[in-house]
């Protein structure tokens, strides 16, 4: 199925134990590997291990050599825990995280970093400053920023933003207590991004873990709508990129296709 102009579509991660047999054909078929068989039907990933553990070169090299009939798919790259949840600039981390990085971005496969960070991170001085001097470390490197809170959405925030081209990654979460809604903006002339995290708010701050928290599927109306908003983020910006982070038993990947269809109908 080919993309709406300038749209890419990817979800977050591929090692998911629940979609075998949902995603993933099951039993598995001899030498089948996760990675190229997402890379043949979506534009890019976002890499969630990378939040728990910096990937080295190795890693990062068997990815390029895994995806490289595709060599339009790119990966964004989730920065490790210490950097956004930490708030620790630590310099053997930081270089291990630049240096895993480099076989991706050699390759022409890196499409940039993603900075997540938690519900608990609110604006103040200290933390804008401290967002500078994050992404002085990977200035080398095209960087979106999530933002879970709503403190965040200001527009001393954004004037930094475009000061520095760093991407403001809209999201779709659920509604609580004082969680940043859907927006559509657009930091960095010519990339856009949004994702999908689902609208599961009985168990968002259950504290169930990760399945539980992102258990969700999109109704057709609710993707409707998100193909709204996708194409106000299209009107802004040359390349939107959208990730699915629904992944319970592939619901990202059900509703990522069933979003390029929408979006298909209506060009």
């Amino acid at each position: 199925m080919a993309n709406p102009e300038g749209v890419f579509f990817g979800p977050a991660g591929w090692s998911y134990a629940d979609w075998r047999g949902t995603v993933y054909p099951e039993p598995s078929p001899r030498n089948f590997n996760p990675l190229a068989f997402l890379a043949g039907r979506f534009d890019f990933i976002e890499v969630n291990a990378s939040f728990y553990r910096i990937p080295g070169t190795k890693l990062t090299q068997g990815w390029v050599d895994k995806t490289a009939g595709f060599p339009e798919f790119r990966f964004w790259v989730k920065l490790h825990q210490s950097f956004t949840h930490e708030l620790r600039l630590v310099r053997s981390l930081l270089d291990a995280c630049r240096d895993g990085l480099r076989p991706l971005q050699d390759a022409g496969k890196l499409a940039g970093v993603l900075a997540q960070f938690p519900y608990s991170f609110h604006r103040t001085p200290a933390g804008l400053a401290y967002l500078g001097d994050l992404a002085a470390n990977f200035r080398d490197f095209p960087m979106a920023v999530e933002f879970r809170h709503q403190d965040w959405l200001a527009e001393e925030v954004l004037d930094f933003f475009r000061e520095r081209g760093l991407v403001w990654a809209n999201i779709d979460q659920p509604q609580v207590s004082r969680s940043l809604a859907l927006t559509a903006l657009v930091t960095a002339r010519d990339t856009a991004y949004l994702r999908l995290h689902g609208r599961n708010a009985a168990n968002w701050f259950s504290g169930q873990g990760r399945d539980a928290r992102y258990d969700y599927s999109y109704s057709a109306v609710e993707l409707g709508r998100l193909g709204e908003v996708v194409g106000r983020l299209k009107a802004q910006a040359k390349k939107v990129f959208v990730s699915g982070n629904n992944h319970y038993r592939g619901a990202a990947v059900k509703n990522l296709l069933q979003l390029k269809e929408i979006l298909l109908q209506r060009n």
